[in-house]
């Protein structure tokens, strides 16, 4: 039996402007992992592939403050997507 929700999060990323330009997109996904492994603990984070080039390709917007994300939480692992 797999039980399986959804939950809206919406992840603060202003400090993210702080970082070296050619570092943003990685410390931006870093900090997001971060906030969410603090939520879900003991469970395994896995960023999809729409919100991995949604960062890659948007940075400019990303880093206006938040961003608003879907987490998908499971038995083991919590997927998070663009909502």
């Amino acid at each position: 039996m797999s039980s399986s929700n959804e939950i809206l999060l919406s992840i603060n990323l202003n400090r993210v402007k702080n970082a070296p330009v050619p570092d943003r997109r990685e410390v931006a996904i870093r900090k997001m992992r971060e906030k969410v492994s603090k939520m879900f603990k003991d469970k395994r984070i896995v960023i999809s592939n729409d919100l991995n080039n949604y960062i890659h390709s948007n940075l400019g917007r990303v880093l206006k403050g938040r961003l608003k994300i879907k987490a998908i939480v499971e038995e083991d692992e919590v997927l998070l997507r663009l909502p």
